[in-house]
């Protein structure tokens, strides 16, 4: 699981993403299914800043050795999704003081995105180049490395999917799913050979 076949499979997930932003109006980005629920925006920005605020942090931290060199490792709920490459079926409940805010308009979020990848990119060159052993701990998921902190970024990005699914049935009119040959107009960032096996 290396950070460049990660990058490079994370960025195909990206484009779906953010091709999917021009399919959403203002009201339709800002529509909530139900009072407890999140918005489409809503979404996009747990995205965007929790993995900058959280995942980037520790990953920085690895990098930086300023983790801990340590055996432990995962977790079994952790070993169960770094195995499957998947989250778990279950519903994670958030603390309710991240809610995440309501992004003002798509466009912001386009740039906003973008500037993401761009660091996406150099986090996957600097764990490469440094090959950092030291670990941080996931709340859930146990000791983790930046590798693994990095793979997290991807499954996270992919878990979001099923939710956004379920609001676009409702808040979008015509909904029609964006197939894999559309994105073909999306400016590609640097992509290595080997997707994830």
């Amino acid at each position: 699981m290396m950070a460049e076949k990660v990058y490079q499979s994370f960025l195909e997930t990206s484009k779906y993403w953010l091709k999917e932003l021009d399919y959403y109006g203002k009201n339709q980005f800002k529509t909530k299914v139900v009072e407890s629920g999140w918005t489409i925006g809503q979404i996009y920005h747990h995205l965007l800043e929790y993995t900058r605020e959280y995942h980037f942090s520790a990953i920085e931290q690895c990098i930086q050795n300023r983790g801990v060199v340590t055996e432990k490792g995962k977790t079994f709920h952790g070993w169960l999704v770094f195995k499957s490459k998947s989250y778990l079926p279950i519903k994670y409940k958030s603390k309710p003081s991240l809610e995440p805010q309501q992004p003002i308009a798509t466009e912001k979020v386009k740039d906003d995105f973008y500037r993401f990848l761009k660091v996406m990119y150099r986090l996957a060159k600097e764990i490469e180049r440094t090959q950092p052993v030291s670990k941080v701990q996931h709340p859930v998921f146990g000791f983790l490395t930046a590798n693994e902190w990095y793979f997290l970024i991807y499954l996270h990005f992919k878990h979001h999917l099923k939710q956004k699914h379920k609001l676009d049935r409702v808040v979008r009119s015509n909904y029609k799913e964006t197939v894999l040959d559309e994105l073909d107009d999306i400016p590609d960032m640097p992509m290595y050979s080997d997707p994830i096996e």
